[in-house]
């Protein structure tokens, strides 16, 4: 704070210490210029007159320091042509005294708000292809990609559900390498037929099937130099599983039809929205290639577990979009925002920016207010867990199968922790406060009663076809007494 009078700079140094804020008071310009070279401020508090001297002919002096500064101008003598031409050379703000410290706080808060967003943007607009957000797990994941792109001979492993970023990240770590000019070589192993996906990876010789009129490269001989990305990698076959793993312990492989062995320098980054490890319990996916491809994992959270990345990435897209569809919208309304908070987003990033590219095409005014999202409260959103409903039997009309019903209540709490989880038992579990273990033995046991119920309402299917069949064949015979004594005895 720049004021010559003693009394506001100690009572504004008290009040704004009082609430937070780290201050330094100066009472000249020189002062203050040497005190911002020192510590840097955010927001510098500029009284106008000082002395012979205007804050406002020295706004440009602390810009110098810091261009992103906020300066604030405070003056006695305010007029609104002295507070336009503070907003021309730079202050973002201008307040009159006598002012209240309440005030001045919201005034602050308002502006380092702005200034911690624009500071994001524009770190976001340095990573490579836009890893967003602010929450701790995306710092540690840019941390992580930083160190993982000095070090491109590592393979990686990265987890996470559906639209959380999983190839955002393998571009970013890419383009932050030494491979940067080499190719960036995509490959879902879930789109490819099972029937192609060797010649596809590995290429194959002229004559080797039917067809094959000509060698033809493949994707890891292509990606020789650069980065593989082995996108749904839980979903190669077996088979493959086999092959893959051969290739990568020493990266060489054999053309279809080949003899002669081809060696590639490749990084190999495998992404999965699967668990792997309850794959491998399952036989689906092999032990030996799991371990193989997870030298280094990277976890990719869901956004509904960083909800403070939220409003990052939503004006994040808002500036994308208003770039694309030449619109002007400068902010987003508050409550539209806590209404994002709050919604389950299981599409995650993806779901997100639909959203947002929706809203701002639709848009009208200055402000985002999320009108035609069509954004509504999924029905497992609104109940939340303690929502959760189970048809109570009415003890006044009969007495229950009490572990029957248990068991149905217990069924239906797992149901929803492996919906929460997205299939994966191991996050079931945490929810749940039991191990995986105990949650496998309880659907082991589910499904046993499950098989259980089918074999009894098998069994009652055929006594009653078989009582229908009996009826209708004695019926003809004009027995009635004779099937009257076959449908009890069957009955029984």
């Amino acid at each position: 704070m720049v004021d010559d009078e003693f009394l506001i700079r100690m009572s504004l140094e008290s009040g704004l210490s009082d609430l937070g804020y780290h201050v330094r008071t100066a009472q000249s310009i020189r002062e203050g210029a040497e005190l911002a070279e020192t510590f840097r401020p955010d927001v510098v508090l500029l009284d106008n007159r000082l002395g012979q001297e205007l804050g406002l002919d020295h706004i440009e002096d602390f810009k110098k320091v810091d261009e992103d500064i906020q300066i604030i101008m405070i003056t006695a003598y305010g007029s609104v042509s002295q507070a336009v031409e503070a907003m021309k050379r730079g202050a973002c703000h201008y307040i009159q005294k006598p002012f209240d410290l309440e005030e001045v706080d919201l005034i602050i808060r308002r502006n380092l708000d702005q200034l911690k967003r624009r500071r994001s943007l524009e770190l976001m607009r340095q990573r490579p292809r836009q890893i967003v957000g602010e929450s701790q797990a995306i710092q540690r994941i840019c941390r992580n990609v930083d160190i993982l792109a000095q070090n491109d001979n590592v393979d990686l492993l990265i987890c996470g559900e559906t639209g959380t970023g999983k190839g955002v990240v393998v571009n970013a770590i890419h383009d932050s390498s030494l491979r940067r000019d080499t190719p960036l070589v995509k490959i879902n192993c879930g789109a490819i037929p099972e029937t192609l996906l060797e010649s596809e990876l590995f290429g194959y010789e002229k004559g080797a099937f039917t067809g094959a009129n000509k060698a033809k490269k493949g994707l890891m001989e292509l990606a020789d130099g650069g980065t593989v990305f082995l996108d749904e990698i839980g979903e190669l076959p077996l088979s493959m599983q086999a092959k893959l793993l051969t290739f990568l312990e020493d990266r060489r492989f054999k053309r279809v039809g080949g003899l002669r062995d081809i060696e590639v320098n490749v990084r190999i980054i495998a992404a999965t929205n699967r668990d792997l490890e309850e794959e491998v319990e399952k036989g689906t996916f092999r032990e030996d290639l799991f371990y193989r491809l997870n030298v280094m994992q990277i976890r990719i959270p869901p956004l509904r577990e960083r909800k403070e990345d939220i409003p990052v990435l939503a004006r994040f897209y808002l500036e994308h979009f208003n770039r694309k569809f030449n619109k002007h919208l400068k902010d987003i309304d508050p409550a539209f925002l806590r209404e994002m908070e709050s919604y389950y987003w299981k599409g995650n990033v993806r779901e997100l920016r639909n959203v947002m590219e929706r809203c701002v095409l639709f848009s009208r005014g200055d402000i985002l207010t999320g009108e035609e999202t069509g954004l509504e409260p999924r029905r497992e959103e609104r109940k939340g867990d303690s929502g959760l409903s189970y048809p109570m039997k009415d003890l006044n009309q009969g007495s229950i199968d009490l572990k029957k019903e248990v068991d149905a209540f217990e069924r239906t709490y797992i149901d929803r922790a492996m919906e929460l989880a997205g299939g994966n038992s191991s996050r079931a579990a945490q929810l749940l406060g039991c191990t995986r273990f105990t949650l496998k033995r309880r659907l082991e046991q589910n499904n046993e009663g499950a098989k259980e119920n089918n074999v009894q309402n098998e069994r009652e299917s055929v006594r009653i076809r078989t009582l229908s069949q009996l009826y209708f064949f004695e019926k003809r015979k004009g027995k009635k007494k004779v099937v009257r004594r076959k449908v009890k005895r069957i009955g029984q």
